[in-house]
């Protein structure tokens, strides 16, 4: 139960950076293309695109961030398309790695070895509304909760990117924050 509270207060906060003040007009997020991600800011200084296209084998063309409160986030995809889009979060985080464990990993998800101080991997299936999607979590040594996803567009093989994910996760956290 706490996991899921959790999740759902993560996944709340990241939405609500992206969607402005309650009651406003929201502001479109500004969007640069991809292979000038740290010119969109926050988390896009982690991202670029030949890294994308190298280690994931998508073509996305343009990013933008967010930051709501302490998180910042960066959203890539293609101009023309929804899907795929491959997202990252970072935010602060005083969670030891016995919490990290306990509250964060989402059911069914899986350890991922050699990722920060603790890491997880969750797959899913293509599901009503959106497509198949890898999602990668992991408590980074220098105190940040990291939160790597990709969603595919349906059809899409979320298993076979997984591992492909981790990698490019593991590129993240040596660079940093």
């Amino acid at each position: 139960m706490r996991t899921t509270v959790l999740t759902l207060a993560i996944g709340a906060s990241l939405l609500a950076g992206c969607s402005g003040p309650a009651g406003a007009d929201p502001a479109p997020a500004p969007s640069v293309p991809v292979r000038a991600t740290a010119a969109a800011g926050g988390a896009c200084r982690l991202l670029d695109q030949a890294r994308i296209a190298e280690r994931l084998g998508l073509d996305l063309t343009v990013a933008g961030s967010a930051r709501q409160g302490k998180t910042n986030t960066c959203v890539a995809r293609q101009a023309d398309a929804a899907l795929p889009e491959l997202s990252l979060s970072v935010t602060p985080t005083t969670a030891d790695v016995a919490v990290f464990k306990d509250t964060i990993p989402p059911d069914g998800a899986t350890a991922v070895t050699a990722l920060g101080k603790a890491a997880f991997q969750a797959i899913r299936p293509a599901a009503s509304g959106r497509g198949p999607y890898v999602e990668i979590g992991w408590l980074a040594g220098n105190a940040r909760l990291m939160l790597l996803k990709v969603v595919l567009p349906a059809g899409g093989d979320s298993a076979a990117i997984a591992p492909k994910l981790v990698d490019l996760a593991r590129e993240i956290d040596r660079a940093g924050v």
